[in-house]
């Protein structure tokens, strides 16, 4: 009896060892990795789950996950905050684990289009000094109040500014009017919502960040593939749309509304994007102050097509529009002032790729961009109306021969029109009178070249650039040369200098201030980089230049100031253009940066500066309006959870001169300081120009997100809030003079302490 159980029990235990090894061979599943689409990099504590069903799991730290699935279709959604959600439909047969590879893009990105010339020499030459910002830092730096994300690039080192209400930013000293913006390669001045007109209002980009890739800031020392300015290049690159499957985005900020949709196209060989602002900011002022004055909205849009006509040939089309309205309802405005003022710009472009082997690429753009103004008083009069447009065609091409070379080449055609008529009253019984009204057209041609080339850790990479002018016949030559120099795996140098040139725009010759005998104004960048790469994702940057200026444009005798003799001017509204400046620039910039999915990443980072003119023939030296001797900025964002991320912004700079001839009263030198500003409590008109300073200007931006599910959807929310410290912080602003030379108002209050949230829901 007892031997015949042991023979059941020893039977039962073999049954029960071979129905588990049989169930765990016909256990049905998935299993895989999650990773950064940008950087290959494995991504911990992404949730997985399955639609509709209780199953999920957390990535470990190798970003591998597992699920136990049933056999049939399921929908497999990947959420990370600071990523854009991954939808995944996957069919699963019995017995079988599927092996699948998620990519999660940053922001709101989902996919993005990479053509490369390959070859030994493929990213050589890069400019010393550059940064790119991507969908993560773009989404945490834009600014949940205003979302634009040429603020975000404000936070880079080579980077200045202080005036909160601004988009356009200082580099190097250098004002934004010298600096290059292009979308997409495209040269595109215009995209900025701006009151035209006035020095004290404020601006926003006019692209919806949801909608970039990156944004690159390229100082000085860069290739001049676009050239006609004469300091720093920014590139915003958009993204394309998901190939995969529709998917949509929806959200409210502190001061705008914004959706942005996309999918594929053509089965999969091609995308589409659109995105859509508007501001509420004026009706949200309405609501708050009904008898408020001041009112201020923009709507824009953007819209991109991709399509694969074949292995070789790729069209894409960009079209970006926009519009703003500055509405000052004020009853006792002067027939002078802007009552109502309208604006409007926009981008058009179509390109088509040829790319007939990874060896060699060929993309035309036909483009055309352009923007339009008026301005009118309280009685519907015209104060300002305005329009500026550009029609080109573009060719870019890049070559690789062997393994050590590349070769890259360019040419444009411009046509480029303008057009401006001012009015104003001198008396309210009269009609008012012609400033001026002009319009004013003319074309020009570029071309450049540049070989790169690698010799064991040397690469070097020269390159010239040839523009033509119709309006001022002759052409001229910009070369410079990129050298790099890697000391070791981890440690590199590189190097820029070159000529670059500014040609004057149509505005500088025609109007009031004309002078049709302008030349181009002119610089040169010498830059030297070191960079070295640590373990933990590090790397530490810094970048030591020189810049030296010639012909800068100068409208001499435009502002009012004290003469020698103790007589007082007050400037000419007529004083013309001239090439009067020389200048010189000079500075360093360090920074130690973090760019891992996962932990803390960010920056910190500090720039020396000095950025000083002089006028030969007045003569004269001053430190130019964007001189800031010290900027030291930090950021830094982490993810406390799959769920929550938090992040911090802060940006120190000693800020700009007090624009003008500016100087302390000399009647009153016992005259009691502004609060905090350190400044006398009256100004003057002085002898010597930008000799005071403003206070110097401080901000800590603070903000969390957080992601859920609601109703199978993802929700994420937003907190931010702006100026943390509530510090008081001034800008230059247009002042009064006094008949004593007594001056007032010469500056104005920022941003105090902003709260702000808002939502964003994927669909």
């Amino acid at each position: 009896m007892v031997t015949a159980m042991a023979g059941l029990s020893r039977a039962v235990m073999v049954w029960l060892v071979l129905a588990g090894s049989s169930a765990a061979q016909t256990v049905s599943g998935l299993s895989g990795r999650v990773v950064d689409a940008r950087t290959g990099q494995a991504l911990a504590g992404a949730l997985v789950r399955v639609e509709h069903q209780p199953a999920f799991a957390e990535t470990a730290a190798d970003g591998s996950f597992r699920l136990d699935l049933a056999p049939g279709s399921h929908t497999v959604i990947v959420s990370l905050v600071g990523f854009a959600e991954a939808r995944k439909d996957v069919a699963i047969a019995a017995a079988q684990v599927l092996e699948l590879v998620v990519e999660l893009s940053e922001g709101a990105g989902q996919y993005e289009e990479r053509i490369v010339v390959t070859g030994a020499t493929s990213g050589v030459g890069e400019a010393p000094g550059a940064a790119v910002l991507h969908g993560r830092d773009l989404q945490a730096l834009r600014g949940v109040m205003l979302d634009d994300p040429l603020r975000a690039v404000q936070a880079l080192p080579a980077a200045t500014s202080t005036d909160d209400f601004y988009s356009e930013f200082a580099v190097r000293g250098t004002p934004f009017r010298q600096v290059g913006l292009a979308v997409d390669g495209i040269p595109s001045p215009f995209l900025i919502h701006t009151i035209h007109g006035i020095t004290d209002g404020g601006s926003i980009a006019m692209v919806n960040s949801e909608a970039l890739g990156a944004a690159t800031l390229l100082p000085g020392g860069y290739p001049q593939r676009h050239g006609r300015r004469l300091g720093a290049h920014i590139d915003l690159t958009t993204r394309d749309g998901n190939r995969d499957a529709f998917h949509g985005r929806a959200g409210l900020s502190g001061t705008s509304a914004n959706a942005i949709a996309e999918g594929p196209l053509a089965n999969g060989r091609g995308s589409w994007l659109v995105s859509a602002r508007r501001s509420y900011l004026d009706y949200l002022l309405a609501r708050i102050d009904p008898e408020g004055s001041f009112g201020f909205g923009f709507s824009d849009g953007l819209a991109k097509v991709t399509l694969d006509l074949g292995p070789r040939h790729q069209l894409r089309f960009l079209n970006i529009a926009g519009r703003s309205t500055f509405d000052e309802a004020v009853e006792d405005l002067s027939a002078n002032d802007q009552a109502l003022a309208k604006s409007h710009a926009w981008l058009s472009a179509l390109t088509w790729r040829f790319t007939p082997s990874p060896r060699w690429s060929v993309a035309q753009h036909v483009y055309a961009t352009g923007m339009g103004f008026n301005n009118v008083n309280s009685r519907d009069e015209m104060l300002e109306r305005g329009r500026d447009r550009i029609a080109a065609w573009r060719v870019d091409a890049t070559a690789a021969f062997e393994d050590r070379w590349i070769a890259e080449l360019g040419a444009d055609l411009q046509h480029v029109s303008h057009a401006l008529a001012q009015q104003r009253t001198f008396d309210n019984t009269i009609t008012p009178a012609t400033l001026t009204d002009y319009a004013a057209a003319s074309r020009s041609a570029s071309a450049f070249a540049r070989l790169s080339a690698r010799f064991g850790r040397l690469s070097l990479s020269p390159g010239a650039r040839v523009d033509y002018a119709q309006h001022a016949p002759r052409t001229t030559v910009s070369p410079w040369m990129n050298t790099e120099v890697a000391i070791g795996p981890a440690t590199r140098i590189r190097g820029g200098v070159g000529l670059y040139r500014q040609p004057p725009e149509l505005s500088y010759r025609h109007g009031v201030r004309a002078n049709p005998s302008l030349a181009d104004e002119r610089a040169v960048h010498a830059d030297v980089t070191l960079s070295h790469t640590m373990p933990l994702s590090l790397a530490a940057q810094v970048t030591v230049y020189a810049r030296g200026e010639d012909d800068v444009l100068r409208a001499v005798g435009a502002e009012p100031r004290r003469l020698s003799d103790d007589r007082f001017t007050l400037g000419r509204g007529d004083a013309r253009w001239e090439n009067r400046l020389s200048g010189e620039a000079r500075g360093i910039e360090a920074s130690l940066r973090r760019d891992a999915p996962n932990g803390m990443s960010g920056w910190i980072a500090y720039a020396f500066s000095r950025h000083r003119y002089s006028d030969e023939q007045a003569p004269e030296e001053f430190w130019s309006d964007y001189d800031q001797r010290h900027t030291f900025s930090a950021y830094v964002l982490t993810r406390l959870s799959n769920r929550t991320s938090i992040g911090a912004k802060f940006r120190y700079g000693s800020n700009y001169p007090m624009t003008g001839y500016l100087g302390e009263e000399p009647f009153s030198p016992n005259a009691p300081a502004l609060f905090g500003g350190m400044q006398p409590l009256f100004l003057s008109l002085a002898t010597e120009r930008n000799r005071l300073r403003l206070p110097a200007y401080a901000r800590l931006d603070v903000r969390a997100d957080r992601a859920m599910v609601i109703a199978g959807r993802q929700v994420t929310l937003f907190v931010e809030v702006a100026n943390a410290l509530n510090r008081r912080n001034e800008r230059n602003v247009p002042y009064s003079v006094q008949r004593d030379g007594r001056v007032s108002g010469a500056t104005d209050s920022l941003l105090p302490i902003v709260p702000s949230a808002g939502f964003v829901i994927e669909f």
